[in-house]
């Protein structure tokens, strides 16, 4: 008899312990199933949020004052044209320009050096007084120069002379100096009209530069000094 007894109560602790695993065993798979239902979205949530952050963003951009469209000064800043001729410059606070001179030559000669036209050719000289007032070096760039002779296009030509002692107007300009200078381009000996356009201060001053002259405009320049 205390053998029975003995045995009841170890096999009523044995079958409570089976009964609280298969509890445990069973909770533990539906709460894993549980977790990895919520906690792993499928491809369809992955649609819908994307979708719905889409929209969001939609809202957000559509409700935004739109920004206006930034421009660069610089670049979008009107061209300002002016005129020079015989009678009138141009002055404004970084330079001073003036026609000095307008005359033509068959031939120049030193006793080193002789320029000569081509036939029915001449050059034609234009004297330039340039004051530079800023403070920066102005160089005169003469890729910037562009003429029409009678409506056709030249280039400028190049002397070995000087013609009445001046020099080349492309070149340094110190600050405060007083540049004076010529150029010079070989012409039909009957010219008519002759175009020029200097365009050397567009990107820093948005300044361009024309002047216009015929035969009737010719004059001498001042002694050189």
């Amino acid at each position: 008899m205390k053998k029975i007894y003995t045995l009841v109560p170890m096999a009523l602790t044995i079958a409570v312990l089976f009964s609280a695993c298969g509890k445990e065993d069973i909770n533990s798979s539906s709460n894993s199933k549980i977790l990895s239902n919520s906690s792993i979205p499928s491809s369809e949530d992955n649609a819908i949020v994307k979708d719905n952050n889409n929209k969001n963003k939609e809202n957000d951009s559509s409700s935004e004052t739109p920004k206006p469209e930034e421009k660069n000064s610089d670049t979008n800043q009107k061209i300002f044209k002016a005129t020079i001729d015989a009678k009138s410059g141009y002055a404004d606070n970084k330079r001073q320009v003036n026609v000095i001179g307008l005359k033509s030559y068959k031939k120049l000669k030193s006793k080193l050096y002789k320029d000569e036209a081509s036939k029915n050719k001449k050059f034609l000289v234009l004297f330039l007084e340039i004051t530079n007032i800023q403070n920066d070096k102005d160089y005169i760039n003469v890729n910037y120069l562009s003429t029409k002779v009678d409506g056709k296009e030249i280039k400028n030509s190049v002397l070995f002379n000087e013609p009445e002692g001046f020099q080349t107007i492309f070149k340094n300009i110190e600050p405060g100096e007083t540049l004076r200078g010529f150029i010079v381009w070989e012409v039909p000996g009957n010219w008519k009209k002759i175009e020029i356009i200097y365009d050397g201060w567009k990107d820093s001053s948005n300044l361009s530069l024309d002047c216009t002259f015929t035969p009737d405009d010719y004059f001498d320049p001042p002694q050189y000094n």
